[in-house]
Formats: structure tokens, sequence, C-alpha cells
């Protein structure tokens, strides 16, 4: 999800042509338990979603020693970090600034924008952010703190300075009690070992929770966090006033004498259409609709029948248990994916094993309605395939209708013109194709063509992805484990990118002769 801040630029900037929905920046975050799986790995990650995607995306590997120690990190909003030492070796994923302004607070200062996700060196994970929203009431007592840490800075920071998960959720949770926060956010924080679910309403609450093997639960900008003991101190940390500014606020739902919280019902300010696409697909039914689920259809808690501490649950039910390809197929759910997807991440994490190897990012960029996800190692990966780096010219955005070039106009009357290197960039060719099936004259048969293609290169992805196992198995010398996985890994994304490129190509033809026809029609009628 984007910032709080880079979503008040856009809005106020999109307010100058046309009202803006504010669903339109939406991002849904997945969490599936090893129990629950056909494998027994977890699955976490998200999809990060914008109003317009016409900013370059860049995935690399940033590394180690980047920042250095005592050197102080100036964020886009005016929050600073001191790093205790050199930072470690990480992926990552950001917006991109090598044009030295960034698109997120339009800043000319050295600093990264908005890493949303990656894995470091030490095996820490980190998927952020979850944009979250409390309640006004609560808000007024604990106010968002303007140079708080804000969502662009989370995983730079964390990526470089933890390594293990509880450390992670110990620096984060410090920092919101020091510092605070600029806005709300749903993140998850893991290693091989545990993974650590955080989330914050306001500026200075917050409640952390490890993560049991036997929970599912999706965030769609909805507080996940239902009933909490807080007492389960093995399990749960949460801020000293979680309960007494939710008291003060009069939004406090709960047992305090019993240091019991209902924190969804305490500080959440939003529902979202995106739940019940959610949770029919994860419970195999189609019955939920806007209208009829409640938070007890989603939020996880901790307390039984009988008033007692049990381990973490939801009320979510698979149908089975679920393979890789089914906590994938999640992300493909309309409207949980859609043309505003920019990027998504699954991390698929085996509790045994190498550590090396037992941790994969799945990793995708737009739309994933039309889309396959490449697995990459994270802990061999020595570098990202070229077409991830490259940095093309900025997308042209206008209010009346470009004369030349190849555009689009999107459901609010904007018109976007490509620069000529678009579709040189991985994630500019998924935008440019995504936007043509979707604001393009593209018929539903090459809709469903295009989506059967992804379908099918994703089947062969599976399949090289398994030879790269057996590839990586068989090397000998640490060097030679990551030049396997990193060659076939970057090969995978060409792929991707190739057939991307090949369709929007196809398809962008078919739409110009089309055109083409249809004014010569109209000069002979």
């Amino acid at each position: 999800m984007m910032s709080f801040k880079k979503i008040a630029a856009a809005v106020m900037a999109a307010a100058m042509t046309l009202a803006v929905v504010p669903s339109a920046f939406a991002c849904t975050a997945l969490y599936v338990g090893s129990d629950l799986t056909e494998d027994g790995t977890t699955m976490f990650g998200r999809i990060e979603d914008l109003g317009t995607n016409d900013n370059n995306k860049l995935f690399y590997v940033s590394a180690a020693g980047n920042h250095k120690a005592g050197e102080v990190y100036d964020g886009c909003y005016g929050f600073t970090y001191t790093f205790t030492h050199d930072s470690y070796s990480y992926t990552a994923r950001r917006d991109d600034n090598t044009s030295g302004v960034c698109p997120d607070c339009d800043g000319t200062h050295d600093h990264t924008p908005y890493e949303e996700a990656g894995t470091n060196e030490k095996g820490v994970m980190v998927s952020a952010t979850e944009s979250l929203y409390g309640k006004d009431a609560a808000l007024a007592v604990d106010p968002y703190v303007d140079d708080g840490i804000e969502e662009a800075e989370i995983t730079t920071v964390l990526l470089s300075e933890a390594g293990t998960a509880r450390e992670g959720v110990a620096l984060l949770t410090s920092i919101y009690e020091n510092a605070g926060a600029a806005g709300g956010s749903g993140i998850f924080i893991g290693d091989q070992n545990e993974t650590w679910f955080v989330e914050n309403l306001t500026g200075h609450t917050y409640v952390a929770l490890k993560l049991p093997d036997s929970v599912v639960f999706m965030q769609p900008n909805v507080s996940a966090i239902g009933k909490i003991d807080l007492d389960d101190t093995d399990n749960v940390i949460a801020s000293a006033d979680a309960i007494s500014v939710a008291q003060e606020a009069g939004t406090f739902v709960g047992d305090a004498a019993a240091n019991v919280i209902d924190w969804n019902a305490s500080y959440n300010n939003e529902d979202n259409a995106r739940m019940p696409a959610g949770l029919n697909y994860l419970n195999g039914v189609d019955t939920y609709t806007e209208d009829n689920y409640t938070e007890a259809d989603y939020a996880m808690s901790n307390i039984g029948g009988d008033g007692g501490i049990v381990p973490l649950y939801s009320n979510i039910k698979l149908t089975k248990k679920f393979g890789v390809e089914d906590a994938l197929n999640f992300f493909k759910v309309e409207p949980i994916g859609k043309t505003n997807n920019v990027e998504t991440h699954l991390f698929q994490v085996s509790s045994t094993g190498e550590l090396d190897t037992a941790i994969v990012e799945w990793t995708a960029f737009d739309d994933d309605v039309y889309n396959a996800f490449v697995p990459y190692y994270p802990l061999l990966t020595t570098d990202t395939a070229d077409v991830y780096k490259y940095s093309p010219a900025k997308v042209v955005r206008s209010d009346e209708q470009p004369t030349e070039g190849v555009w689009y106009k999107d459901q609010k009357g904007r018109y976007y013109t490509y620069p000529e290197d678009w579709t040189k960039s991985f994630y500019g060719a998924r935008d440019a194709l995504s936007n043509l099936l979707t604001y393009g004259d593209v018929s539903e048969k090459d809709k469903a063509a295009a989506k059967a293609d992804y379908a099918a290169l994703q089947k062969d992805i599976m399949e090289e992805f398994a030879e790269m196992k057996a590839a990586v198995a068989a090397a000998d010398t640490k060097e030679a484990k990551q030049a396997a996985a990193t060659t076939a890994s970057n090969k995978m994304s060409e792929k991707v990118y190739e057939k991307t490129v090949k369709m929007h190509n196809k398809l962008q033809k078919k739409q110009e002769a089309r055109a083409w026809f249809g004014s010569l029609l109209n000069k002979n009628s």
C-alpha cells in the first residue's frame, strides 16, 4: 500500500481533474500457517496497489554495507534513524527514484523510496505495509506523528538492522513507542523459526502477534486482529497504552480488568469490498457479500469459548491444504487482482533444512489477473534480471487526448502516454499490457487468451523451479549454488518479461488496426 502522505499528494493532484475514489488505494495480505499447507511450509505476503501505476518499480539486491554504522537515514517525510551497524544485504522491491526525484515525497535528498518487502542475509523477511486507518476518536487521543516512521522506511530499516524476526519486532515497536508512526500499518516480520504480525492504527499504540502454524487470515486494509487477551505474553506484545488510549477515546471494546481488548472494534475505521471475495475464495463458498460479513468471519483471536487463552485462530476454514499455487491464485481473485496491482510478493518458508533454500520469494509485478509469479531463493540470489533494474523515462499524464505515441485513457478520463523505452522495464512492460487489457479496445476472447497464456506460463515456471531446486541441491559449493539459483530465477523472469512484451505488441497492433479501420469507415460514411 502506498504511503499516507503519498496518498494525500495523489488525491490532491487527481482532484484537479476528477474525484478520487478512496478504495483505489488498496492492498491485500494473506497468511497460511504450515499446518494448513500441502508441503508444511508457511506462506505469507501481499499485493501493493496504487490508484495510478505510472511510476516505475525496481527489484534488486541491496548490497551489504549500503548503510554504514552511525549513518543517519533521512526518510521521506522527516523520520530519521541512526544505523547501529553496517546494513545486511537484502532483496527489495521499491519505487524508482533514479531520476533523482523521489516519486513518493518529491524529495531530492539521498534516501531509498518505499522498499516494500524483502529478505536479508540472516533470513529475516519483512512484508510492509498493509495500510490501516484508525478511528478518528482514537487518533484525537494518540495522533499520527508527522516525523514518525512511515511506510516508506520500515522495510529499509528492519532488513538493514534485524538479525532475527524477534529483533525486527523489538526494533519496530520501540520506534513506534519513541518516534511514533506516521500512519497505520499491518506488517509481517518473519524468519525460519517464527512469523510475527504487527498492527498499529494510531501514533504509538500497537499489537504484535506470534502467528501459529494452525491459523489462516487475510487483511485488505482492515485490521485482522480481533479479541486478544494481552496476558498471553509468549505470543502477544502490545503497547502499554493499547487499552487506555481506546478508553480515553471512548472506543474501547473488551474487558480491561481481564486485560482483554477487541483490537479491531476499538481502533479499526475501515470496511473493505475485497474482504468478501477473499473470504469466499479461502472458505470455498460464494456466500459472503459486502453486507453480510462481520469481524468474527476474519479477525484473529486467542480467547476460547470458556474465556481462557487458546492458540491464535480465525474462523476462516480452508477446504483443503493449500499448495503454493493456491496461495498465488488468491491474489488473482478479482477485485483483489486488478490493474491497480503494482507488485505482489509471497514468502514460502520451511522450518527445516538449510536456511539458504528454506525461503522462497515468489514475485510478480502489476496486474495479477494476467500474470505469472517467479520464484527466487533470496539468500542465494546475487543479482536480479536486468529488466527489473531498468529505469525508463517518465509517463506523461494529461487531460487532453494525445496526438501521438502509445497511450491509454483510465476510468476517470485521464490520459497516460508512455515514453518510448517504457517496455524496456519489467514493470513498465507489465503495466503497459495491464492497462491495454483493462482500458484498451481488446476483445473478451483476447482477454481470456491472455489469462490462459499466463496460466500455461505459470505451469512452465513451476517445472523450471523443480529443475532449479535440483540444480542447487547438486551444486557442491556456495558459489555454485548461488550461480544456479540466480541464473535460473533470472531466466524465468526474462521469460515472463518476453511473454508480456510480445503480448502487448500484438494486442497494441490489433487495437491500432481496429482504430484505423474505424476511422476509414467514418470517413467513407
